[in-house]
């Protein structure tokens, strides 16, 4: 274990201050969304008359459903985009995260590759960094909601109860096309918490293959990773209509292709990767 978290160590000081970067970009876009979003609501709503909804307006006792029939709805949209920009990025860096100490000038992987541990330590430290920045980003953002709703209710002077509930405003507003983070236990849990790990584990895999059969491995490791969205997409879309049977598919889904790819990445790790 303490090898586990003295690799972990040595991956996070290495992306610390790009990821802290990043956390803080996603602050400035959330207030930067907030403040947009209010004071650009005049020009672009009005009431059922036709006349522009403005700021006054919004601070009146009636503002309060323009407040969540245009603003927050605008402003849940705007910030999931970005939060899924972020953890769509730190997904990139699970090839990253690989191909950095191939391709370094020092060749990073041969000093890790040759010390006396388990190698698969070399991965369960590498998914921990990569999975805790996912759910860094993903934990963080609840706090910037609250912080976006704060931000609203001291400007427009909202007088509600339960306001700043970010489960209650923001998530509440649910858009399939740009929802990340879910509400609902279940979702959130299938999508946000297991969801990541599988795709970190399936991309850990893909380029393990292709760090181990060179070019017919680009092949195998984009193949693998390729066929695992494709199956899971067809198993979607064929059990969508049956919410119950669906669920049991996707866990099924999870399961099997989770311990498909852990075997796998332990089997290369251990017998076949190289330099």
């Amino acid at each position: 274990m303490n090898n586990i978290l003295t690799l972990y160590d040595m991956e996070f000081k290495r992306i610390y201050k790009i990821y802290f970067t990043l956390i803080g970009i996603l602050l400035a876009s959330n207030i930067g969304f907030t403040l947009f979003s209010i004071y650009s609501i005049p020009s672009r709503t009005s009431d059922i008359k036709g006349n522009p909804i403005t700021v006054n307006i919004l601070k009146s006792e009636e503002g309060i459903k323009y407040i969540y029939e245009y603003l927050i709805g605008d402003l849940a949209s705007s910030t999931k985009i970005v939060v899924a920009f972020s953890v769509l990025l730190c997904l990139l860096y699970s090839l990253v995260i690989w191909y950095r100490d191939y391709f370094s000038k020092s060749k990073t992987i041969a000093t890790l590759l040759m010390l006396p541990q388990k190698r698969f330590n070399i991965y369960i430290s590498k998914f921990i960094t990569v999975t805790s920045m996912i759910f860094g980003v993903i934990s963080v953002q609840f706090l910037f909601w609250f912080i976006d709703l704060v931000i609203i209710k001291a400007i427009l002077n909202v007088n509600v109860d339960g306001f700043t509930n970010v489960f209650e405003t923001i998530l509440a507003n649910q858009n399939r096309f740009s929802n990340l983070i879910f509400n609902q236990p279940i979702d959130f849990l299938m999508i946000d918490v297991f969801g990541v790990i599988l795709a970190v584990v399936v991309i850990f895999t893909g380029v393990l293959m292709e760090r181990s059969y060179k070019k017919i491995g680009i092949i195998l490791g984009g193949g693998y990773i390729f066929a695992s969205i494709i199956l899971y997409i067809c198993l979607t879309a064929q059990y969508a209509q049956y919410v119950d049977i669906l669920l049991k598919v996707q866990i099924a889904y999870y399961i099997v292709i989770f311990v498909i790819s852990i075997l796998i990445s332990r089997t290369l790790l251990n017998k076949r990767i190289g330099l």
